[in-house]
């Protein structure tokens, strides 16, 4: 019977044995991927695994890089061959036969200036802002025939410096600044090479395009007539105006009178001296639309316009009437004011994939493009329990979470991968973000990797039974079986209080005695 009891007591214990094994074998098979050291992170599966890698972590992320930033479109390949249009600060050279000695031509390299002219012997001024270069050689040739100097002009115009046509580069290259183009088909390595090529770390670039860049703008239109700001209005009275004041610009018939002088529009319209000017009465038929005169005294001209006036604001009882115009006190809503949109693009360059022959990314330069080549300052932070906590720069490159851990020597025995946060600034705000994120099931293969941002924190926290765990695991030595606790009864007996060897000590008394063992 005692035998039995103790038989079944062994095997109860050899089950819990076994049973202990294969739990702490399963807790190894699935993350933490190591029960007694949770630091020993990784998949370590037979089979091939594969993960993505995200660009963004949290919903309130936004994408990597410039925002609005767009890939190259097909139109961005296609150069445009367009004859140039001029603009200030061109240099034009400038040949006409017999323009000054009969039988000689006449050269000169002349520069339009800010108000789009060239000046030219006999000639003066010759406005070009806007025209080509046969446009230029046809108006100089017109002035001359106009002006009875030469009956068949030969005018020969070319644009020896084409300043209007120029890009600029910035960022990351060996010589930064603007750069003329030098022919419709300029492409995107054509602009690098000229700038001295972009730094090896760089990896992206940024090609800021308006809208209109074809070249220069065409033949300039005429300018609107300018709004007046102080104006005078004169109200209709009540006889009709007379048919002189009756339009500024009159009907263009031969019977029709002259139109007004400026002093008889300064007479009708300012009172005599000593006399206050009558308010405006509501004429009859004020229903009705009447002509009114505005007077610009700043140009002197004078505009017609046809319509109702406006109703007077009504007043409060024992309120003093307002005075015409925008009231300074009332209180101005921003919101109401229109939000001018800058029409432009930002194209994204891969230059990894460029300086591979992609022809994809080897898009045209247009006229005021701006080449963006970003200089890597971008930095991310390692802290907690990591072997070599501090700052990473990125050197030009996407780093993951698995990289940022790998490059600052991995955890340290202390820490628990499973507890971790990524500390991370919301662009464009004065907000932190703190994410929570599996480091443990990251490396396993359970959940992706992302790539970090600038300035992001990584902390890596601990546990605690981590400890624990860590005095657990540092305790047990196989070398001396399974189970056994490593201390002082297994070292050697010098190892501790300065005691000798006995068995040094009588090897040394039996060489005192000349024994030979």
């Amino acid at each position: 019977m005692e035998s039995r009891r103790t038989l079944g007591a062994a095997l109860r214990v050899w089950s819990a044995r076994i049973i202990l094994v294969g739990a702490l074998w399963g807790c190894a098979a699935l993350p933490p991927n190591s029960f007694l050291d949770p630091t020993k992170v990784g998949r370590f599966g037979s089979e091939v695994g594969e993960r993505g890698i995200r660009q963004v972590l949290t919903p309130r992320d936004t994408p990597p890089g410039v925002a609005g930033a767009t890939e190259p479109a097909p139109e961005d390949l296609v150069p445009a061959y367009v004859e140039y249009r001029l603009g200030p600060g061109d240099v034009l050279q400038v040949t006409v036969q017999d323009l000054i000695s009969p039988g000689q031509p006449y050269q000169a390299s002349v520069e339009v200036n800010p108000s789009g002219e060239i000046r030219l012997p006999v000639l003066g001024s010759v406005k070009v802002t806007g025209l080509s270069e046969s446009d230029v050689e046809e108006e100089i040739a017109n002035r001359l025939r106009e002006a009875n100097l030469l009956p068949r002009p030969i005018v020969l115009v070319v644009a020896q410096a084409r300043r209007g046509q120029q890009y600029q580069i910035l960022g990351a290259v060996a010589r930064a600044g603007p750069y003329p183009i030098v022919e419709p088909d300029w492409r995107l390595l054509d602009a690098i090479g000229f700038a001295g090529d972009v730094s090896a770390t760089a990896r992206r670039a940024y090609v800021i395009r308006r809208a209109d860049t074809s070249g220069r703008a065409g033949p300039t239109a005429p300018r609107p007539a300018p709004t007046p700001t102080n104006e005078l209005i004169v109200p209709p009275p009540d006889e009709p105006l007379p048919a002189t004041f009756s339009s500024a610009a009159g009907t263009g018939r031969r019977d029709d009178p002259p139109p007004p002088s400026r002093q008889d529009l300064v007479d009708v319209m300012t009172p005599p001296a000593g006399t206050t000017k009558p308010a405006a009465a509501s004429p009859p038929g004020a229903d009705r639309p009447f002509p009114q005169l505005i007077f610009d005294p700043q140009t002197g001209e004078v505009i017609e316009s046809r319509g109702t006036p406006p109703p007077p604001a009504p007043e409060r009882p024992g309120e003093p009437p307002k005075p015409a115009g925008i009231g300074i006190d009332e209180p101005f809503d921003w919101n109401e004011v229109e939000e001018l949109a800058l029409d432009q693009r930002v194209i994204a360059i891969d230059l990894t994939e460029l300086r591979r022959g992609n022809p994809r990314f080897n898009i045209v330069i247009r006229n005021r493009d701006v080449i963006e080549v970003p200089i890597d300052t971008g930095l991310y932070y390692m802290m907690g329990e990591i072997a070599r906590p501090g700052a990473y720069p990125f050197g030009g490159r996407d780093i993951t979470i698995k990289q940022a851990i790998a490059a600052a020597g991995g955890m340290t025995p202390l820490a628990f991968p499973s507890r971790c946060e990524i500390i991370r600034r919301e662009p464009g705000t004065e907000k932190q973000l703190m994410i929570s994120v599996n480091v443990d099931r990251i490396f396993a293969g359970l959940e992706d990797d992302f790539y970090l941002r600038d300035d992001d924190i990584v902390n890596v926290g601990t546990h605690f039974v981590a400890p624990f765990l860590f005095v657990i695991r540092n305790s047990f030595r196989f070398t001396y079986g399974f189970g056994f606790v490593y201390d002082r009864n297994f070292a050697d007996k010098d190892a501790y209080n300065a005691r000798l060897n006995p068995d040094n000590l009588a090897i040394e008394r039996a060489s005192r005695r000349g024994l030979p063992f």
